[in-house]
């Protein structure tokens, strides 16, 4: 196996303490946030305790906060930080000349 690192979008694409939905190359998609901080992570797209629409939500420092029950997910680990039993999953992000890069483990 190795790690491949694809284009979901461009930095300029998201302004700070913004987001946008992002789909990798295998049709899965995910919430790419950028932090007021311009600092660049990658979730899930869902709230796993009822589906909603993360990019919906409101992004407060590193904290992505759902807009249906308040759950609060810290975007750099997953963690649900206001209720147990939850947490989201987090992509590997890095930034190279503009391009936001997702790395995955492939065959």
């Amino acid at each position: 196996m190795r790690k491949v690192y694809h284009e979901v979008a461009r930095l300029a694409d998201i302004a700070p303490g913004k987001c946008l939905t992002a789909r990798l190359d295998d049709g899965e998609e995910c919430v790419v946030f950028r932090t007021r901080d311009d600092r660049v992570h990658a979730t899930g797209p869902l709230c796993p305790h009822q589906n909603e629409p993360l990019d919906l939500g409101h992004l407060e420092g590193n904290e992505v906060i759902c807009r249906r029950h308040h759950l609060r997910f810290d975007i750099r680990t997953g963690d649900c930080t206001n209720a147990g039993g939850y947490s989201l999953r987090v992509f590997e992000v890095k930034v190279e000349d503009g391009a936001i890069l997702i790395g995955r483990w492939e065959d």
